[in-house]
């Protein structure tokens, strides 16, 4: 081992553990936080998922508000982690088809349904919020709701052993048959079904989520559910001639995020079961492939992760961006990777993915937006682009609640897709 990296790991993991935030990325979150209290629903502490983006004024998408409710379990504020779930627990109007619609906003204190289409993704985030607010908490409400929510799904894996998909869950449940447009991509009929839809990300999803709900109920359900699911990943979400997860069932499309997922989720152990070493060579596809360097002015740049690959990106003819959001999940996966490479003594090795980690998070600082005493982070650092994933990026002057929660995910080290061994049932205080 170079002795040069004996103090830097040191420091590091110093930094991972929560012992450094007198130092350099203090301020940081500090402002993050404060940005998430300014910018959500007073009455039920809903995030607003695009302000300055006039076309999503007070709309809250549930995957951003589950992310939320485990960015305050990572800052310690139980509390503020339970308004957002409890919403979701206490309020069937924004229910349907066994789950929780995309997204709501408010009128006259009511919840106001955005979006109707009910996802598995969205719904699978909120069963991890849940659960993790239960390890946290040991509050029994929290494990059932998360229960709940991996129930569903269960519902929508695919059980029929000779059809490609066996083990998969479904992108969502079937729709109303009286509305021809109920739960298809964009409610156009002419496009798939999301029951006819299997996704990698969703399935990395719920592998986390029935691992955390085996290790806390020991039921057999969860664990069998979960042993399905990594069968569909290896043979239809893991690419194995460019060790690397495609988007989807037979669709190749890269997509940043699901990279990154993929290697906090499953970890190096389970992954060496997909190729030899697979989980450092999906993060170096990452690195070669989706990274990018931009200007920030004549002198300034700053690196972080597109939405897609450098292939995509000139064949969409638009210029590189930045997901701050995808970059953050990049520096969880470096630190799940540095921390499986450390548990089994490679400490070179560990101590470089680290540094990676590190190096991401003083990339992301230079992005952040002063607002006032907050600090927020755009969706994009471009308005009004194509992601190369359907949709645009938010409006020009957008600032992100998913961003910031992220980023207070990353800051802290909490993955809550990682393994996470049973917490103690004691209440930590708010």
């Amino acid at each position: 081992m170079k002795k040069s990296c004996v103090p830097l790991l040191l420091i590091l993991w110093l930094f991972c553990s929560g012992s450094a935030w007198a130092g350099e990325f203090s301020e940081l979150e500090a402002g993050l936080v404060r940005w998430l209290k300014v910018n959500r629903d007073a009455a039920t502490g809903l995030p607003h998922s695009h302000v300055g983006d006039g076309r999503f004024v007070g709309w809250t998408f549930t995957y951003d508000a589950a992310v939320t409710a485990l960015a305050w379990l990572a800052v310690g504020e139980a509390a503020e982690a339970r308004r957002i779930v409890d919403f979701y627990r206490q309020n069937p109007q924004v229910r349907r088809l066994g789950g929780v619609i995309e997204a709501v906003s408010f009128s006259d204190g009511r919840p106001v349904g955005r979006d109707w289409s009910v996802r598995s993704g969205a719904n699978l985030w909120l069963g991890l919020a849940a659960g993790h607010l239960y390890r946290r908490t040991g509050e029994a409400a929290y494990l059932q709701q998360a229960r709940g929510i991996a129930n569903a799904a269960l519902l929508l894996q695919e059980k029929r052993r000779d059809d490609p998909n066996f083990g998969g869950i479904a992108m969502g449940p079937p729709g109303d048959p009286a509305n021809p447009k109920d739960q298809h991509f964009n409610y156009d009929p002419t496009l798939p079904r999301y029951v006819e839809s299997y996704a990698t990300e969703i399935n990395l999803d719920a592998y986390a989520l029935f691992g955390l709900l085996a290790a806390e109920t020991g039921a057999e359900n969860y664990r069998k559910g979960r042993a399905e699911v990594l069968d569909w990943l290896k043979r239809q979400g893991f690419n194995a001639v460019e060790k690397r997860f495609n988007r989807g069932s037979a669709d190749p499309t890269v997509a940043t995020d699901v990279q990154s997922w993929g290697v906090s989720a499953l970890g190096r152990e389970v992954l060496d079961t997909f190729a030899p070493d697979a989980a450092r060579a999906v993060l170096d596809y990452v690195e070669k492939n989706c990274q990018v360097r931009i200007p920030l002015d004549a002198k300034e740049w700053a690196e972080g992760v597109d939405f897609i690959n450098h292939a995509f990106v000139a064949a969409l003819g638009r210029k590189p961006l930045i997901s701050p959001e995808w970059t953050f999940q990049l520096a969880n996966a470096w630190q799940r990777l540095s921390d499986d490479y450390l548990a089994r003594g490679e400490k070179e090795a560990a101590c470089a993915f680290a540094e990676k980690r590190y190096r991401l998070l003083r990339q992301m600082a230079k992005l952040a937006v002063p607002v006032g005493n907050t600090l927020g982070f755009p969706y994009a650092t471009l308005p009004d682009a194509l992601l190369g994933h359907e949709n645009l990026t938010p409006a020009a002057g957008n600032l992100s609640a998913v961003g910031v929660a992220y980023g207070l995910l990353a800051l802290h080290g909490f993955d809550p897709l990682g393994e996470v061994p049973p917490a103690a049932k004691s209440v930590r205080p708010d």
